[in-house]
C-alpha cells in the first residue's frame, strides 16, 4: 500500500477515536457533576433537618392550645343553645318504676283527651308507644331515654289535642338502640333522633296550628320528617256554563253547615246525570235534610276534614361529655352505646 494513503487512512480514524473519546469523556464529566450537585444538595439538605427541633416550640405549642380551647368553647356554646330545647336524662329511675309511671301517664293521656275532645280510635292498643313494657320490664341502662321519650310524646300528643285533632288513628314508636328489634347504634354520635308515626284527623287549622306548634316547641326538639295528607273532600267546585250560569247538576246543601252534598251521593240519591230523575233526587235529599243550594258561592278551603300521617324525629343532642365517653368506648372496642 501506498505510505501516503495508508499515512491518511491512520490520521482520519486516529481523529475519528481522540473525537469520540473527548466527546465521550465530556458528556461523562457532565453527568458527574450534575450528579455531584444533587449529592451535596441533598446531602446539605439532610444537615438541615439533622439541625431543626423535632418537635413543636414552646410558642407554637401555646398557640395551638389557645386554638383548641377557643374550639372546645365554640362547642360548648353551641351545646348550651340546643340544651335548652331539652331536659336532662333522668338517670335515677328505676325500670321497675318506669313501667308504672307508663301506666300512669296512659291513663292520665286518655284523660285529658277525653277532655279535648280527641277520640283514640278503639282497635288502637294506645299505650303512648311504650306497649312491651306492659308485661316486661326494660333494661335499666335504656331507662333514662326511654323516660324522656315518654316526656316528649306524651307533650307531642297533648300538643295534638290543644290544637283541635278530632281523632287518633293510629300510633308507633321505633325502638330505641337496645331493645328488641332496633339497630345496633344511632347513626350520628352527636344527635340521637328517636322516631315517631301517626295518623289523626282534624281541620285544616287543626293541622296548620300543630305543625306550626311543634315546630317552635320550647319543651322538646322535634323535626318533622314526612308528612301526608289527604283531603275528605275529592270533589271539585260546581261548574258553570259558558253563559256564566249553572250547570245542570243540581245542588243540595246541609242548611246547619253550609256543605254541599258530593256528586257521589247524589248519585246515591238516583241522580243519573238526566233533568227526569231531579224529582227522586230532590225527594232523598229532603229526607237526608238537605235543602236545594241557592248560593252564587261556596267555601272551597278551610271546610275539609283532614286525614293526616307523621313522621317525627324526637331529637336529643349529647353533651360534649357524653361524646368523649362515646369516642373513649369505639377506641377500647368496647360495646357500641344504645
Amino acid at each position: 500500500m501506498d505510505s501516503k494513503v495508508w499515512l491518511v487512512t491512520f490520521s482520519v480514524i486516529a481523529v475519528l477515536l481522540i473525537g469520540g473519546t473527548g466527546f465521550y469523556s465530556f458528556s461523562s464529566y457532565g453527568k458527574y457533576s450534575e450528579s455531584l450537585s444533587s449529592w451535596d444538595s441533598k446531602v446539605g439538605t439532610i444537615e438541615s433537618l439533622e439541625r431543626r427541633v423535632p418537635y413543636p416550640n414552646e410558642e407554637n405549642t401555646e398557640a395551638l392550645e389557645g386554638q383548641v380551647e377557643s374550639y372546645k368553647a365554640a362547642v360548648q356554646g353551641l351545646f348550651q343553645s340546643l340544651n335548652a330545647f331539652q331536659r336532662p336524662l333522668n338517670t335515677a329511675l328505676a325500670n321497675t318504676e318506669f313501667v308504672q309511671l307508663v301506666k300512669t301517664r296512659v291513663q292520665e293521656f286518655r284523660t285529658y283527651a277525653q277532655s279535648g275532645g280527641l277520640e283514640i280510635d278503639p282497635e288502637l292498643d294506645f299505650q303512648l308507644g311504650f306497649n312491651i313494657y306492659a308485661s316486661t320490664l326494660p333494661q335499666p341502662e335504656l331507662v333514662p331515654i326511654l323516660d324522656y321519650e315518654l316526656e316528649a310524646i306524651d307533650n307531642i300528643l297533648r300538643k295534638l289535642i290543644d290544637c283541635g285533632a278530632e281523632k287518633l288513628i293510629t300510633f308507633e314508636r321505633n325502638s330505641i338502640p337496645g331493645e328488641v328489634g332496633a339497630s345496633a347504634e344511632q347513626e350520628s354520635g352527636v344527635v340521637d333522633k328517636y322516631p315517631i308515626r301517626f295518623r289523626f284527623e282534624g281541620s285544616h287549622d287543626t293541622f296548620q296550628k300543630f305543625v306550626n306548634t311543634i315546630t317552635n316547641d320550647k319543651e322538646f326538639f322535634y323535626i318533622l320528617r314526612v308528612l301526608k295528607v289527604r283531603n275528605s273532600s275529592v270533589t271539585g267546585p260546581v261548574k258553570l256554563t259558558s253563559e256564566g250560569g249553572e250547570s245542570s247538576t243540581p245542588r243540595f246543601e246541609d242548611p246547619l253547615t253550609k256543605q254541599l252534598a258530593a256528586y257521589e251521593q247524589l248519585v246515591e240519591w238516583g241522580y243519573d246525570g238526566s233533568a227526569g230523575s231531579l224529582p227522586a233526587v230532590e225527594k232523598a235529599a229532603a229526607t237526608a235534610g238537605f235543602i236545594p243550594a241557592k248560593q252564587d258561592a261556596s267555601v272551597l278551603m278551610g271546610q275539609e276534614l283532614l286525614n293526616v300521617f307523621m313522621v317525627v324525629d324526637i331529637t336529643r343532642f349529647l353533651n360534649p361529655e357524653e361524646v368523649a365517653e362515646n369516642v373513649e368506648d369505639d377506641t377500647k372496642s368496647s360495646p357500641k352505646r344504645k
